[in-house]
């Protein structure tokens, strides 16, 4: 599916999420069930607007619009081979903090452990924090692309890959802060 041909967009990589919403509530006027569309062509809307939301997705799909193949599997990039290390810490201590937390069999002991939670709920979001910028780095570049020849998008295929990996850290660290909660 071509996200940007079902909402009716240029295929560009700067678009904004009120932009993304405005041109989803246009199109959703017509392809919505209650407005004589079907549930196939709303759920296609609701499909290209997931993608174009997430600035991986929607690299991603620019560049095979573009004719590039596109692999977000493989090796990252250094610095976010210590961002990995930093989140990796970080979710196993969280995880280990959840499972006392489960474990704990008076309010007491659950009460213990409140310090421990509060500390952990902010290393989980100090790094949602350092993810946040690390995608805004990337997303930040996508305004040198939009002209760019295709010899010169080799990079992007590299920022595809990292935003992938950013992409699942930041849904892994909202799950465990919602569950340190």
């Amino acid at each position: 599916m071509n996200a940007f041909e079902v909402l009716g967009l240029k295929p560009c990589l700067v678009i904004g999420r009120e932009e993304l919403n405005r041109v989803f509530r246009e199109a959703g006027k017509w392809a919505h069930p209650d407005a004589g569309g079907s549930e196939e062509a709303f759920a296609r809307l609701q499909a290209a607007v997931d993608i174009l939301q997430s600035p991986a997705r929607r690299l991603k799909t620019w560049l095979e619009f573009k004719g590039l193949e596109v692999n977000a599997r493989g090796s990252i990039s250094n610095q976010l081979m210590d961002e990995f290390a930093r989140v990796g810490k970080v979710t196993q201590h969280a995880e280990a903090l959840i499972r006392k937390r489960e474990a704990a069999q008076s309010a007491l002991a659950r009460a213990m452990l409140e310090n421990e939670t509060q500390l952990c709920r902010e290393q989980v979001e100090l790094c949602q924090s350092r993810i946040e910028m690390l995608v805004g780095g990337i997303v930040g570049k996508f305004a040198g692309l939009e002209g760019a020849e295709v010899a010169l998008l080799e990079p992007a295929l590299d920022w595809c890959r990292d935003l992938t990996f950013l992409e699942k850290w930041q849904a892994s660290l909202r799950a465990i802060y919602t569950r340190l909660m």
